[in-house]
């Protein structure tokens, strides 16, 4: 009979390890974990992006992306607050699904702190004169022209604060996959107002 003890501590140690590998995502920017997918569910069925992992909070299982306020995802988060969180490791062959409900922020000011701490090349992205998804006649940017071919600067990207959003998820459910040629091991975290529930599943 397997040691409850032993397995508990086991579970334990994959959790921590997941913190730590979405912490190192928000570090580094050439960390696997620094683009996970991202994914709502739209009228016509499941939508999913890559984004940036801006921020990871393990005290109160928060994650924080960017997005632009007139994208299709704040629509349809507005609509369904339930996302999904996507993560690969191909050096660790780790796969990590996360869901769990999402909360938007423009006007406040966790927004405004996310704007402040933001590169100028970040928030070019914020300052199209059209929203994302915008049909245009041949290949652009949509940037106007006083922010085109020259290095932006925090006060010329300004003006992309109006259309600037951060994305805030929580962690309430986490599948946690090892591959292995030895044979994967699968695990399933679930928080519930009642705490923590963990256990090994078959992968």
């Amino acid at each position: 009979m397997a040691n409850p003890a032993k397995t508990r501590e086991s579970l334990e140690t994959v959790l921590n390890g997941v913190w730590k590998m979405l912490q190192r995502g928000v570090d580094r920017y050439n960390d696997p974990f620094h683009c996970p997918v991202l994914g709502t569910s739209g009228e016509d069925g499941s939508r999913m992006r890559t984004v940036i992992l801006r921020q990871f909070d393990s005290v109160e299982r928060r994650l924080t992306c960017h997005t632009d306020s007139r994208a299709a995802k704040v629509r349809e988060i507005s609509r369904c607050a339930d996302i999904a969180w996507l993560f690969y490791h191909p050096k660790k062959k780790v796969q990590i699904r996360i869901s769990g409900p999402a909360t938007l922020h423009t006007a406040d000011d966790f927004a405004d702190q996310q704007w402040a701490a933001a590169k100028a090349t970040s928030r070019l992205n914020y300052c199209t004169a059209e929203p994302p998804g915008s049909v245009i006649g041949q290949p652009g940017s949509g940037l106007p022209d006083f922010l085109l071919n020259k290095a932006p600067t925090l006060l010329n990207t300004e003006p992309g604060r109006k259309n600037f959003m951060v994305i805030v998820g929580r962690i309430e459910s986490m599948d946690w996959l090892q591959l292995s040629i030895l044979g994967n091991r699968r695990a399933r975290f679930e928080w519930t107002p009642t705490g923590l529930t963990a256990n090994w599943l078959i992968p």
